[in-house]
């Protein structure tokens, strides 16, 4: 509880299974640490999963399905708006005509439909999927 809030979320949660498959905490207390963890992510599945487990259960709080919700809707308008960018990138003969010019691919990808939005959407899809 010391060091935790200066890492990385990503970092703590490997340190949480390890307390946890070493026993050296109740059970309880770290699957309860899990789910604060994913509450502020979008790792919403999985923190149902683990309430569930925890708890016993097939329910879950009312809370947790509406972020779920919130996060799906997200996803999918994340998606979209990066869709023109990941066909591009999916082409690999375009790809391989990309140049270390960054004006030229900026006008080589406006050819093809693909703007600043389209790239600054991709690069927010992923954060969003990481």
């Amino acid at each position: 509880s010391k060091i935790a809030p200066y890492l990385d979320r990503h970092l703590v949660f490997p340190l949480l299974e390890f307390l946890q498959v070493k026993a050296m905490h109740p059970e309880g207390e770290i699957l309860n640490a899990k789910i604060q963890l994913l509450q502020k992510t979008n790792m919403v599945d999985f923190a149902m999963d683990i309430y569930k487990n925890l708890h016993n259960t097939e329910e879950v709080p009312q809370a947790m399905m509406e972020r779920r919700t919130e996060v799906v809707k997200k996803l999918k308008a994340c998606q979209e708006s990066a869709l023109p960018m990941v066909q591009f990138l999916g082409n690999g003969n375009l790809v391989k005509q990309l140049r270390q010019d960054r004006q030229q691919n900026l006008a080589f990808l406006a050819e093809h439909n693909v703007g600043v939005e389209q790239i600054d959407a991709l690069y927010t899809f992923a954060k969003f999927q990481f």
